[in-house]
C-alpha cells in the first residue's frame, strides 16, 4: 500500500473503531468441525452424538468446562476428560488447517469494508495462541493486517469481559468504538459486559438463542450491506 493510502485509511471516518470477530465460529465454523470430531471420538465406543445433544451440553466456547459432565453423561470412559480436550482441540486445527478451508465470504465483505473505512480488525480464537496464529497464517489473515488473540481459558468462569477489553486496549480502541462478530449467547454477553456493539450470526447448534442486547442478529453477513450498518450506527 501506498504512503498516501496508508495515511487515507489511517485517517478514515472509522479509525477509531474496531471489527473484532470469533475467528473460530465466524470466521471458519469450527464449532460443526468440533461437533464432528467430538462425534468420532464417541462413536469410537459406540455411542452416538445428536446435534441437540451437542447443543445442550458442549456450546461454552471453551471445552475444558463442560468435557468432564458432558463425557459422564454420555457414559463415556476411555481417556480422561484433559485427554478428550487434547484430542478435540489438535484434531480441529488440523482440520482448520486443511487446504480445503475457507473463511466466510460474509465476513470478508464486513473486514473489507471496515478496513476500508480506517478500522483496525482483530479476531479472537479459542485455541491457544501459536494454534491459533498458526490457522490465521495459513489462510493468510496477514492480508487484512488482523490481529490474532487467544482467550485460552484459565478459569470455568471464561469468558470474561475482561477477555475484550484487553484486546480493546492493545488495539488502542474504546471499547465502545468496537464492534463484535459473535456466534453464541455465552460470547455476546461477555462482549456486551465489555460495552462494545454487537452483531450476532447463530449458527446450526445456537440459533434458539436469546440474544437480546445485540445491535443485529442475521443468519448471514453477506445478506446485510456492513457500509450500510456502519453508515446506521456510527461505526
Amino acid at each position: 500500500m501506498a504512503k498516501k493510502e496508508e495515511q487515507q485509511t489511517a485517517n478514515g471516518v472509522s479509525a477509531k473503531s474496531a471489527l473484532i470477530f470469533e475467528m473460530d465460529n465466524i470466521a471458519l465454523g469450527a464449532r460443526r468441525i468440533r461437533y464432528e470430531v467430538l462425534a468420532g471420538i464417541l462413536k469410537e465406543e459406540k455411542i452416538g452424538l445428536s446435534p441437540v445433544q451437542f447443543s445442550r451440553y458442549c456450546l461454552h466456547p471453551a471445552p475444558s468446562v463442560y468435557m468432564e459432565s458432558f463425557l459422564e453423561t454420555m457414559k463415556y470412559k476411555s481417556a480422561t476428560p484433559e485427554q478428550v480436550v487434547d484430542r478435540l482441540t489438535n484434531e480441529t486445527v488440523s482440520h482448520l488447517m486443511q487446504k480445503s478451508t475457507t473463511i466466510n465470504p460474509g465476513l470478508i465483505k464486513w473486514i473489507e469494508a471496515a478496513q476500508a473505512r480506517g478500522a483496525a480488525v482483530a479476531c479472537i480464537s479459542m485455541l491457544p495462541q501459536a494454534a491459533a496464529e498458526g490457522v490465521a497464517a495459513h489462510l493468510h489473515f496477514e492480508r487484512w493486517g488482523i490481529k490474532v488473540f487467544s482467550a485460552t481459558p484459565t478459569d470455568k468462569g471464561f469468558p470474561h469481559a475482561k477477555n475484550w477489553l484487553q484486546m480493546a486496549k492493545a488495539i488502542a480502541r474504546h471499547p465502545r468504538r468496537c464492534l463484535a462478530i459473535v456466534s453464541s449467547m455465552t460470547v455476546a454477553k461477555t462482549a456486551l459486559a465489555a460495552m462494545m456493539n454487537i452483531v450476532v450470526v447463530p449458527d446450526e447448534f445456537t440459533e434458539y438463542q436469546d440474544f437480546c442486547g445485540a445491535n443485529l442478529v442475521c443468519a448471514d453477513l453477506k445478506d446485510v450491506n456492513p457500509d450500510e450498518y456502519f453508515e446506521q450506527t456510527k461505526f
